[in-house]
């Protein structure tokens, strides 16, 4: 028994810690304060004090804001600058990873919040409404605020938040057609995206497509191939990537659609025109149209 309530009286740091953690939790750098001013008068040495100072800072600079909800250009930046940087590390250090993943998630929602007045420019992409829901992994903001932006879809920086918003919200079946109109317009920024999607049976195929085509060691244009090999190695893709629009002007644009009218004909059992779509295909990839015939 002694030795469990020595335990008990040498946890008031860990206790006093919790209190801290929890008053930043609750946004509440005025008790955090106060509860840190005590952690420091009786354990002036503990590694959670300067942290949370951080917190504490940020958190009364939060506060000190318009009231508008709106911060300009700078402000944004600033704010970005240290959700970014000493903030996030400082969450770890106080909240431990899990806690402070979902803490600063709630924190990239509040700065999307504050950043409704900035419209799409290319030069302000990083302070976008739709870039800083994509930080919050708040999926659904990050669609809507994208499908306010004008040609969106001609665009490739918010083609790419679109692309990453359906799919991590909605499923890969909403992505796909997305996914395969980046890789046509933005072949390499497209091909960059991919780790954020966090999809392993994307991995996979890229895997296999990498194995084909090596686009690292040939040019960043070969990416623009890969719907067309998507379909080649997942016949299935064919229903959500029938929405995709495939530019026309383009060798790999115009292989999607001669591997999507091939599986058409091959159902149909037309076996004519699927000679003649595979001779075309040839034309076009004599890469993609091995992988192809290795399928057949």
């Amino acid at each position: 028994m002694q030795r469990q309530l020595d335990i008990f009286d040498d946890s008031r740091d860990v206790a006093l810690r919790n209190d801290l953690a929890q008053a930043l939790l609750d946004g509440d750098p005025q008790a955090a304060r106060r509860i840190a001013d005590t952690l420091q008068a009786e354990f002036g040495a503990d590694p959670v004090l300067a942290p949370a100072a951080a917190l504490i800072e940020l958190q009364r600079w939060q506060q000190s804001l318009a009231s508008d909800g709106r911060l300009d250009l700078n402000a944004l930046l600033d704010a970005r600058r240290r959700l970014d940087g000493p903030a996030a590390v400082a969450a770890a250090a106080v909240f431990g990873p899990n806690v402070a993943q979902a803490w600063l998630a709630g924190q990239w929602c509040w700065l999307a919040g504050q950043a409704g007045g900035i419209d799409w420019h290319p030069a302000q992409a990083d302070v976008h409404p739709a870039a800083l829901y994509l930080r919050g992994q708040a999926w659904s903001q990050a669609a809507a605020t994208v499908s306010h932006i004008e040609s969106w879809r001609r665009i490739p920086m918010p083609l790419l938040w679109m692309t990453q918003a359906r799919w991590r919200g909605d499923g890969a079946d909403a992505g796909w057609p997305l996914l395969a109109e980046a890789f046509w317009l933005a072949p390499a920024r497209a091909a960059a995206l991919l780790p954020a999607l966090s999809d392993k049976r994307l991995d996979r195929l890229v895997a296999r497509f990498e194995e084909r085509f090596d686009p690292a060691a040939t040019a960043a244009e070969d990416w623009a191939w890969l719907p067309a090999f998507a379909l080649v190695d997942q016949p299935l893709l064919a229903g959500p990537l029938a929405t995709a629009t495939p530019p026309t002007e383009t060798a790999a644009g115009n292989a999607f659609s001669v591997v999507m009218a091939l599986l058409r004909l091959e159902r149909q059992g037309r076996h004519h025109e699927v000679v003649a779509h595979r001779a075309r295909l040839q034309a076009l990839s004599s890469t993609l149209f091995s992988a192809y015939m290795a399928t057949r």
